[in-house]
This record gives C-alpha cells, sequence and structure tokens, in this order.
C-alpha cells in the first residue's frame, strides 16, 4: 500500500539524541493538529534518532500523526551529520527542510508558510528564525539555575500548546540570531530548501565529527543562502523555539562550554578558515507577525546599521 501514498510537498528532517521529552513536544508541534492551514499529506515528518541510553523511540515519535516516519540509528561519532545526510535520504518530497536539533518546538504557520513561499519560488531556501525558551540566553540562564522543571513552569504559564504563538511571550532570540530579521543570521534550526538543491550542496559536511556537529549547521546555512540564484525567505513571524535538555553548547557551565566552544572553534577554523561571516544576503521577509513577535521587529531595527 506504501507504494500508492501521495508524494508529499515537503520532508522535514527531525534530528533527536538524549532528548525523549523535548522532542516528543517538538513533533506534537509539527503535527496537522497544531499546524495551521495544512494537511497530513502536504508534509512528511522523518525522525532519525542516534541510539542512546534515553531513546524517544517510534511509539512516542509516531503518536501525534501518520506522516511520521522513525528511523533508530547506531552512530559512532558524537555528530548528527551522518543522520542527517541519512534522514534526507530518505525524503520523499520535492522540497526537505532540516532540524539539527530535535529540541526545538515550531510556531503554527511554519509548514505552510514554507509551502506558501515555495509557491512564489521553487528554488528559494526558506528558514525561521531561532529563540531561547526563558528570559536569557540558556547558556547564561544554566549558570543561575534554569533547568527542564523551570522551563516545564514557563510553558505551563502560558498553556502550551493551546496557543503555539504565545511562546514568543517567554523567549529570547537565540545568540546566533541577534542581528534580528533584517539581516541574515548565523544559522537557523529549521533550514529548507529545494531536495534537489539539497543535493548540489552535497547536504552536511561530514567533516563536522565533533560534539553535536559542531558548526555544521552554520555552513550548510552559510553554504545554501550564498549558492547563486537562491531567494532568501526569512518567516520573521515564525520561530523555533529551543528547549533546555542539557545540551553541549547550551545546557552546560560555563568553565566547560568555554572549552567545548574552542574545541568546535578551532575543527570549524580548519574547514572553513576565516570566512565564517554570516550569508551576504539579505532576507525577503515572508508572512504576517503575530502581534507577540512586535517587540522582536524593535529589537532588529535597533541592530540595522544606518547607512
Amino acid at each position: 500500500m506504501s507504494l500508492f501514498r501521495p508524494r508529499p510537498k515537503l520532508s522535514i528532517v527531525v534530528i533527536v539524541y538524549k532528548m525523549p521529552d523535548q522532542a516528543e513536544k517538538t513533533l506534537l508541534s509539527l503535527s496537522p493538529a497544531y499546524q495551521q492551514g495544512v494537511r497530513e499529506k502536504d508534509y512528511e515528518v522523518i525522525v532519525v534518532e542516534n541510539h542512546s541510553d534515553r531513546l524517544l523511540g517510534a511509539a512516542r515519535a509516531c503518536q501525534h500523526a501518520s506522516n511520521v516516519r522513525y528511523y533508530h540509528r547506531q552512530e559512532s561519532q558524537r555528530s548528527p551529520v551522518n543522520a542527517i545526510n541519512f534522514g534526507a535520504a530518505q525524503a520523499r518530497g520535492r522540497y526537505v527542510a532540516i532540524m539539527i536539533d530535535g529540541a526545538r518546538m515550531l510556531t503554527p504557520g511554519v509548514v505552510r508558510l514554507t509551502l506558501c513561499a515555495f509557491q512564489a519560488d521553487p528554488q528559494a531556501a526558506v528558514s525561521a528564525p531561532g529563540y531561547h525558551i526563558g528570559h536569557k540566553l540558556q547558556q547564561v540562564a544554566v549558570n543561575e539555575g534554569y533547568n527542564e522543571q523551570a522551563e516545564a513552569e514557563l510553558l505551563k504559564s502560558i498553556a502550551w500548546p493551546q496557543d503555539g504563538y504565545s511562546l514568543f511571550d517567554i523567549a529570547v532570540l537565540s545568540g546566533s540570531c541577534q542581528g534580528g530579521f533584517f539581516q541574515s543570521n548565523y544559522e537557523s534550526n529549521f533550514i529548507a530548501m529545494p531536495t534537489k538543491k539539497w543535493k548540489a550542496l552535497g547536504g552536511v559536511d561530514t567533516r563536522y565529527n565533533d560534539f553535536g556537529g559542531g558548526n555544521a549547521n552554520l555552513d550548510l546555512y552559510k553554504r545554501l543562502l550564498e549558492s547563486p540564484g537562491t531567494a532568501f525567505y526569512m518567516l520573521f513571524g515564525e520561530g523555533s523555539f529551543h528547549q533546555f535538555h542539557g545540551g553541549v553548547t547550551t545546557g552546560t557551565r560555563k568553565a566547560e562550554r568555554d572549552v567545548i566552544y574552542k574545541q568546535l572553534d578551532d575543527q570549524d577554523r580548519a574547514l572553513r578558515g576565516d570566512d565564517r561571516a554570516p550569508p551576504n544576503v539579505r532576507p525577503i521577509l515572508f508572512g504576517t507577525p503575530h502581534p507577540s513577535v512586535y517587540r522582536f521587529i524593535r529589537h532588529s531595527l535597533d541592530k540595522v546599521q544606518p547607512q
């Protein structure tokens, strides 16, 4: 019967490792019951989980929708890059979106607006800005006692998931998106493109084989946005929201994190040299912002340098 399944327009690849509770929320935010203006057949979600002692598992991964496919992998490296390329190779959609971190919930208009952007420009790149749940960047807040329990209380205070846009009320822009909406950022955890373009780029660079993939996501984002003939659509009224899960760069104490950052930076410099500025492109702002986004628009305006 699988031979007769209609081909989805968009394939979303979600990478999971040691974050079962957070990944479950992410997948709920990707479900047709949460995403607005799309049908289950419009897209598929490909969950790739690298083995650990804290598995999400197929049952939890697929509980919210039938358009989810789950893969459990053994991985010898401490990097998600092989899992990303594996997941993208399973994609059936004309377009593919990469979510390197399965601990990031989305707002309800991401899938619909991504498809609308591709309808406007089939060769585009589409991304959503990144946020951290909490009132400070999580790599700062963790030194002040922020943890999963504190985050659970924040989510309870906004009655998530009843209103997905209320996430903006308990979040700050991530470090890589501090530049705001009127200039390109360093990365996104929702990066969408034509599947043919993904293949032309060669996927994620597998040489990023260190903690969490290091700067593999930044490298992919820059290569994509700077590739010829690629207009960049930023879904500025949407977002991906990082949940605290003890991750390498956001959930460790400063002293340990500084050592890891140095190691990752050394690898990135060896691979990319000093050409590591954000992509040299200007985004096309796409969508309609929820009122909760207005304060981030003001922040973005403040970041624009006068000409």
